[in-house]
């Protein structure tokens, strides 16, 4: 037989004359009156062209190149005695120390395949729940909302007292797949829930807070976010200065959770924080410069003050909007940050300084001064003609 093909077998199977038993020796027969010799427990070998060894010296290995820093390497000699061996007594760990491999060295997703496996394989091993609740923030990292709500409900189910951090992770999860679904009143319930679990127990002092914390957070602004985009002023309300104050609120209120997130220091869901909220300035100007001029404006004189007096007014947001994309993208390049965030970010500036210079160029092509134009608005403001 080729040394080029691996050859798994027993050492006791070795020595026994029958058939192979699967990593045990042949119990011998009891000799009469006398109890029978227990069986004697080998390590399952591996023979290759390059190397002999037992699983249990491949998982001891691993391990020590896991502490040494070769993650590859641990996760390649952890994966096979997982594979070698799926269910001996070290399969599990093997399991969940080659997925804690495959995370640290930035594969996510070999990472989340061997977290979920371990959750599902060995649901009351030691390990089972944090394989769980480590899927969970794979996926929420990974943006996959809806399964990450389905392990998250599956974590609440499994774990009656949960630990607390763990439980925000599965709450913050379970809101976001909501809030992607289009269910934000029931997300804002797993919100508060998590949020008291932080209040309880002093979790989110002055300062940095917890990784965990910023995924809760986020689910926050997100709620905040949908909330205030859903205020339109196409038509034009009745109560506009109402409306758009309620709105504006809503806007600071999503940009402090986005904020909070951002004190995790986490490079990942601060881009996603910092993304959110560019895009809520943004939005909010696009959807301003949408409004119909009023009945009054009922002249080109007066439709080109209406014109100019919005564009002069809100080009504020339009500078804020920008402001936070640079933020979010020296963020970024101080710190190796390369998710769709940040290129959603790059393509948002880039955007949103054509806006600009095009709200620019209306606005010198118009034969009125600031001051006239601010005037103007303060009439429109009052409900009078510019």
């Amino acid at each position: 037989m080729s040394l080029r093909a691996a050859l798994l077998f027993s050492t006791a199977a070795t020595f026994a004359c029958g058939a192979n038993t699967g990593g045990q020796s042949a119990p011998p027969k009891a000799a009469s009156g006398r109890a029978p010799a227990p069986t004697l427990e080998v390590s399952r070998q591996l023979i290759t062209p390059a190397e002999t060894t037992s699983v249990s010296e491949l998982f001891e290995r691993g391990e020590a190149r896991a502490r040494a820093g070769d993650l590859l390497g641990a996760a390649a000699d952890l994966d096979r005695v997982y594979t070698l061996d799926p269910n001996g007594p070290l399969a599990a760990e093997a399991l969940f120390r080659a997925a804690e491999a495959w995370d640290l060295s930035k594969d996510n997703e070999r990472a989340l395949e061997r977290y979920e496996q371990m959750a599902r394989r060995f649901p009351e091993h030691a390990l089972g729940s944090q394989a769980l609740v480590r899927s969970i923030r794979l996926l929420c990292y990974l943006e996959r909302w809806q399964r990450a709500g389905e392990l998250a409900d599956l974590f609440v189910a499994r774990e009656p007292q949960p630990r607390p951090f763990d439980a925000i992770v599965a709450h913050s999860a379970k809101a976001l797949a909501l809030v992607a679904a289009g269910d934000d009143a029931m997300a804002m319930r797993f919100i508060e829930k998590g949020r008291s679990i932080v209040e309880s127990g002093g979790l989110d002092m002055a300062g940095r807070v917890p990784r965990d914390l910023a995924q809760l957070y986020f689910a926050l602004g997100e709620v905040r976010r949908v909330r205030a985009e859903r205020i339109k002023f196409t038509p034009l309300p009745p109560n506009f200065g109402q409306a758009f104050e309620e709105r504006c609120q809503l806007l600071l209120d999503a940009q402090s959770a986005y904020s909070d997130t951002m004190r995790a220091y986490d490079s990942h869901w601060t881009a996603m924080a910092g993304y959110r909220v560019g895009e809520l300035y943004q939005s909010l100007h696009a959807d301003v410069m949408r409004i119909e001029p009023p009945p009054a404006v009922n002249s080109e004189r007066r439709r080109q003050l209406f014109e100019g007096a919005m564009r002069l007014r809100y080009a504020v947001l339009l500078g804020k909007a920008h402001g936070m994309m640079e933020h979010t993208l020296s963020m970024a390049s101080r710190t190796g940050e390369r998710s769709p965030w940040v290129e959603r970010a790059e393509q948002a500036k880039l955007s949103i300084e054509r806006a600009q210079a095009e709200e620019q160029k209306a606005l010198d092509r118009l034969p009125y001064t600031r001051t006239e134009l601010l005037a103007a608005f303060d009439r429109l403001a009052k409900g009078q003609a510019p």
